[in-house]
């Protein structure tokens, strides 16, 4: 009979292999000799762009949670974002629970209106690949790359027309872009359209029309900035005029990036222009 393959635990081995093999098995899965790292040391070994995303990630698990505070972090951190590594929603989970800890989960009491909300939050994850994004060829050209609005539309409402959110001082802002009632204003205005918010949210083609307004006339700002823009990714800017208006988009230009405030949900002014920079 053919001899066997070794093993690792095959008593041909002579002893000093056995030896070795039986000391690399009690280092790879013996005590550990250290205590494993805290929080803080976990959290100041990152980078400041790893931490800003987990920090982002945080804020919108926190705002979903707001809604049903009964549910732990883990797993609802695991549930808005299933795509996320482990490690990630681990310390997501880790930060949330360190600041505003949930001692045991309560079943809720079934409540319609807050479940509607809740999703819409959850639905304001992070598209973790715009690698695949192309440009639209069936569309005449323009001057602003389609990939750029279905980037923003995944940033702002997951590609969700439906979408909709209410902050704390009253505005609501509906949609793939999340436009707020004042820009709606300005389109009405500036065309003549007659619509309601509501309306608006019912009909995408609506949505994707007062958009391409919307971005053309950003673009026709940053073309008025003239030199002032030189220097700075195109696709940021116009980013940073979506969150900040066309007012803020020039200031944080003209201060060279020292104008940076943030919005009702955390996100400055740099981070979009970051996001979104080539």
């Amino acid at each position: 009979m053919a001899d066997r393959t070794q093993g690792i635990m095959n008593p041909l081995a002579t002893f000093d292999q056995q030896s070795e093999i039986m000391d690399a098995l009690r280092s790879a899965f013996g005590p550990r000799s250290s205590k494993p790292p805290t929080l803080q040391e976990e959290l100041e070994e990152l980078s400041q762009d790893r931490l800003g995303f987990i920090l982002r990630i945080a804020t919108f698990v926190k705002m979903a949670h707001a809604w049903n505070n009964t549910e732990p972090y883990h797993v609802l951190v695991n549930r808005m974002y299933k795509r996320l590594d482990t490690d990630t929603k681990r310390l997501v989970a880790a930060i949330l629970q360190d600041a505003d800890p949930i001692e045991a989960p309560v079943a809720p009491e079934p409540d319609k209106r807050a479940e509607a909300r809740k999703k819409v939050y959850e639905e304001y994850q992070m598209a973790f690949d715009f690698d695949d994004a192309q440009k639209d060829t069936d569309r005449p050209d323009t001057t602003m790359d389609n990939s750029f609005m279905r980037k923003m539309a995944m940033s702002e409402s997951s590609g969700d027309p439906n979408a909709e959110i209410t902050l704390e001082d009253g505005r609501t802002f509906t949609g793939l872009y999340q436009f707020g009632d004042l820009r709606l204003q300005d389109y009405r205005k500036a065309t003549g359209a007659k619509f309601t918010t509501a309306e608006f949210k019912e009909d995408e083609a609506l949505q994707q029309k007062v958009a391409e307004w919307h971005f053309a006339d950003i673009e026709d700002a940053i073309d008025a900035l003239g030199s002032e823009a030189d220097g700075y990714d195109r696709d940021g800017l116009m980013a940073v005029a979506h969150l900040g208006g066309v007012g803020g988009m020039k200031r944080y230009v003209r201060t060279k990036g020292r104008y940076d405030p943030a919005d009702a949900l955390g996100t400055s002014l740099s981070d979009y222009y970051n996001k979104f920079s080539a």
